[in-house]
């Protein structure tokens, strides 16, 4: 919607909006889509920005990005914060400002915090329908928190998913996890060890905000494809650095992955190089490289969040907001 001077409006969207705006199915088409534009270099997205907070046990983080096929350019502001779930708040929360790159006037000031949650699950969602093998069934969940849900959410949208476990150390995360996922029909069992969890399975996702390897090389069967959410941050890991020499590693970007990704702890210690990745999901997205050559490779996606997934998925709920005229809008000058 093109807009100047004194009759340019912005659009304000609360939570419930965006909640009623987007569904996993197309977040993942939303997303899956601008990874291709990613491969093919039509986009601008500088490294995400940390602004650390020690003394909060949290931090806040600036992504910006610009998507040439939307003409759309946004930025988040979202913050983690782990220590929140104890006092009863999301730790991770999220403020997008959708803009038209042709003026720089917001189109949108929208609720990030959804948006975030599921454009994270809807990438994990990607990188598994190229990456793992065609027939997996056993889906291994190493964390139970939000995340979880939607990277569950996600595979189930693409793979044919007969078995669930998980394994969470939050009593309240498994109860909430347990209560949810019971609607989408899948049989679950929870388990007492990640080594129980990840046995044998066929897809594994990490969603902990661990910072010391909790899944052990020896547990994994041949074939296998992780989706390695956890780690967002510098020190943190929750793969064994085995695990990554000897598989083949797919990062959604090689500038932010080898400073707050999986692979950032060996990329630290001069065991990991960007030798030893084998491509990012936008050249494996855009057919620019192979995604999964072999059945019994391992391959691990390196998942840090890319701002222009939330571009995408912003773009859609403004899209959607404005035919269906939901949300308020607001004079801007």
């Amino acid at each position: 919607m093109k807009k100047s001077g004194k009759d340019a409006k912005v659009l304000i969207l609360k939570r419930s909006d965006v909640e009623r705006l987007v569904d996993m199915k197309s977040a993942i088409k939303a997303v899956e889509n601008v990874f291709r534009e990613y491969g093919l270099n039509k986009i601008a997205m500088p490294p995400k920005i940390y602004l650390e907070l020690d003394k909060y046990s949290g931090d806040f983080r600036a992504m910006p990005a610009y998507v040439e096929k939307l003409n759309k350019c946004a930025v988040k502001w979202v913050n983690v914060h782990p220590k929140n779930n104890k006092a009863g708040l999301p730790s991770v929360m999220a403020v997008i400002v959708l803009s038209d790159p042709r003026n720089g006037l917001p189109l949108c000031i929208m609720d990030g915090t959804y948006i975030t949650n599921m454009r994270t699950g809807a990438a994990g969602g990607v990188a598994a329908k190229y990456l793992a093998r065609k027939n997996s069934r056993s889906v291994a969940m190493v964390g139970c928190g939000v995340q979880a849900q939607m990277q569950l959410a996600a595979l189930k949208e693409l793979f044919k998913i007969t078995e669930v476990r998980f394994w969470g150390l939050a009593d309240r995360s498994v109860r909430d996890f347990i209560l949810k996922m019971k609607k989408t029909g899948l049989r679950f069992k929870r388990c007492k060890s990640v080594k129980e969890c990840v046995f044998s399975a066929d897809i594994i996702v990490t969603t902990t905000p661990s910072r010391k390897p909790i899944v052990k090389i020896e547990w994994l069967k041949k074939g296998v494809h992780i989706n390695a959410i956890g780690a967002d941050a510098r020190g943190k890991q929750e793969l064994d650095p085995k695990i990554l020499k000897n598989a083949k590693v797919v990062v959604d970007s090689w500038e932010q992955a080898s400073h707050s990704g999986e692979i950032n702890v060996p990329c630290e210690k001069g065991s990991i190089t960007k030798k030893d990745i084998y491509a990012d999901i936008g050249e494996i997205v855009s057919g620019r490289k192979r995604g999964r050559v072999k059945e019994s490779e391992i391959i691990v996606f390196d998942s840090t969040g890319l701002a222009i997934q939330d571009v995408a998925v912003a773009d859609l709920v403004y899209k959607k907001a404005a035919a269906k005229k939901i949300g308020s809008w607001i004079k801007l000058l």
